[in-house]
């Protein structure tokens, strides 16, 4: 790729933001209508043993993906010159994210009385030391070497950390913190690191990236017929191979090969774009359903089948999206989405972050009033709930509070 392809690709893809802004929005409104009661089964995640997938059940791929698609237009300026600060920087992302994965994983089991701290001010506490930690900041200025956030966020998450304390049960044998499932977080970091990793070794080479997809998905074949219990099984409870790192990480990485579609010749039509989404989403769509006989479509499990059938399903809305904003032009109704879009770490937080502080207010839960009553009501509530979330973190946005891992 030549200097002038990379400073042309350089520019924010704009259906990329809207695209995630619509992910954010989905998400936090499944969230809210999990086990709502009234609602219409399609709109409620599978059952562990289910053969298909939910509305719901898309939501989070869609999150791997576009996690994945972010990769090239990160990177692309450090292939060919990986340094030891550069891998460190991406191994304090995924560590953040993955420690920030175990908390919330562990929040159920919080055991206020034996903690030292009340569960509502604690997780308060918790996303005010993430924010601390996660604020984005100036690069260089004046104001640089005065900012106490971050060693006060990491004093505060040290603090945190120690101080957890939850009751045990058959998952959890230890009442501190211990990871077990790593959390939407935790296993954003692990695919994270990892297809950071498969793009910078490969020097962003196509042909490459899809051979690593296939490895992937060979990882979570071999490794659910037994290729992976050579592995210590302390390890193996502590990293499921399989499926946090084959088909969780080809999920990523499928959204990877989308993003170095952008790099790859800054100067390419738009017909050739779309026809390469359009292919590559009918080549994973039908991979997943050869696949499917073999473990299903599983969400539970994150078969290698969901995965790909997922990715696909993900890569033909993207590709929707992409000519609506960035071909068509039609940019209007992004307006909505866009701070969520920019400024997604905060948008995802912002719903728990919202109910911790109003508990800690003892604030009476007067925006749910069909919470209990479910059906079309409680549908219609969580959707107001939704866009305050949305209009919530727009204003975090306007004051400056933007996250970045």
């Amino acid at each position: 790729m030549t200097t002038q392809s990379i400073a042309a690709a350089s520019p924010r893809l704009a259906s990329l933001d809207a695209f995630r802004g619509c992910v954010i929005a989905a998400m936090i409104w499944v969230n809210y209508i999990a086990g709502m009661p009234g609602i219409p089964y399609w709109l409620e995640h599978t059952g562990p043993r289910a053969d298909g997938i939910t509305l719901p059940d898309i939501v989070f791929p869609g999150f791997l993906f576009i996690v994945g698609i972010a990769i090239p237009l990160a990177l692309h300026r450090s292939v060919g010159r990986v340094t030891p600060a550069l891998l460190g920087r991406l191994a304090w992302r995924a560590a953040s994210l993955m420690v920030a994965g175990v908390v919330l994983a562990n929040a159920y089991r919080y055991d206020a009385a034996n903690a030292l701290l009340p569960r509502a001010l604690y997780f308060l506490l918790f996303y005010g030391a993430m924010m601390l930690l996660w604020r984005q900041r100036e690069q260089q200025g004046p104001n640089r070497r005065r900012d106490w956030s971050y060693p006060a966020g990491l004093a505060l998450m040290l603090f945190l950390l120690a101080a957890f304390r939850g009751s045990t049960d058959a998952e959890f044998d230890s009442v501190y913190l211990q990871p077990g499932w790593w959390g939407i977080l935790g296993m954003i970091g692990w695919s994270y690191l990892l297809c950071s990793l498969i793009y910078l070794a490969t020097k962003g080479d196509g042909t490459a990236l899809m051979a690593a997809l296939g490895a992937l998905v060979a990882l979570y074949l071999g490794g659910m017929a037994g290729a992976m219990d050579w592995l210590h099984a302390p390890l193996r409870a502590v990293v499921n191979v399989p499926q946090l790192l084959g088909s969780t990480g080809a999920n990523v990485l499928a959204g990877t090969i989308v993003g170095w579609l952008f790099l790859r010749d800054a100067a390419a039509d738009h017909g050739s774009r779309i026809r390469f989404m359009a292919w590559f989403a009918l080549g994973l769509f039908v991979c997943g359903l050869l696949l499917r006989p073999y473990h299903g479509i599983n969400k539970i499990q994150a078969t290698a089948s969901y995965t790909l059938v997922c990715a696909a399903i993900v890569l033909a809305l993207f590709l929707c999206c992409y000519v609506m904003v960035d071909v068509w032009g039609w940019r209007r109704w992004t307006v909505a989405v866009l701070p969520a879009g920019t400024n997604a770490l905060f948008a995802y937080i912002a719903p728990d972050l919202w109910e911790q502080c109003a508990a800690v207010l003892h604030l009476p839960r007067l925006w749910w009033p069909f919470l209990e009553s479910g059906g079309a009501p409680g549908l219609l509530n969580a959707a107001v709930m939704t866009a305050a979330m949305l209009g919530l973190t727009a204003l975090a946005s306007r004051i400056g509070l933007r996250l970045k891992f």
